[in-house]
């Protein structure tokens, strides 16, 4: 169907969701112990190496809240394609908390809630599919503040 978008529902906590174009997921892999990165911001958890890159892995819970989530053991991250300046950080990484799903999206079943004042700059909108409400993240912010924070931190070693 031409009206028709190919989405990811990712649970990012046990309530949150977050939906993404199918087209910015690389993959979905198992959790892999994470290289420690010396005074990161509590939503950045370290890096990870995929297919020979290092991925920064978020929390994107704690950064579009500003609280620090209390993180289950997960076994899940989604790799995220860059939109931006791919050369400097061509993937991240968020924490899954369960199972992606694909979300077929049509003009129809999307309905596009008012963002408060107080909502973080991370989420792009807020979105209701079907009865279940969910944000899309906004990935130019994260990659952003990704690149702000990998500037000013060294990876442990």
């Amino acid at each position: 169907m031409a009206n028709e978008i190919r989405g990811i529902m990712i649970p990012v906590t046990e309530e949150k969701r977050v939906l993404l174009p199918n087209a910015i997921i690389a993959e979905v892999i198992s959790y892999n112990e994470l290289i420690d990165i010396q005074g990161s911001p509590n939503w950045l958890l370290g890096n990870m190496n995929w297919r020979g890159y290092d991925v920064p892995v978020i929390c994107y819970d704690t950064l579009s809240s500003g609280n620090k989530t209390q993180m289950k053991p997960t076994k899940r991250v989604a790799i995220i394609k860059a939109l931006g300046n791919i050369e400097k950080l061509p993937y991240f990484a968020l924490v899954v908390n369960g199972v992606p799903r694909l979300q077929l999206v049509t003009q129809g079943d999307l309905q596009v809630h008012e963002m408060d004042k107080n909502d973080s700059n991370a989420v792009a909108s807020k979105v209701t599919i079907q009865d279940e409400m969910s944000e899309v993240p906004n990935i130019r912010y994260i990659e952003h503040v990704l690149t702000v924070a990998n500037s000013k931190l060294k990876v442990a070693t």
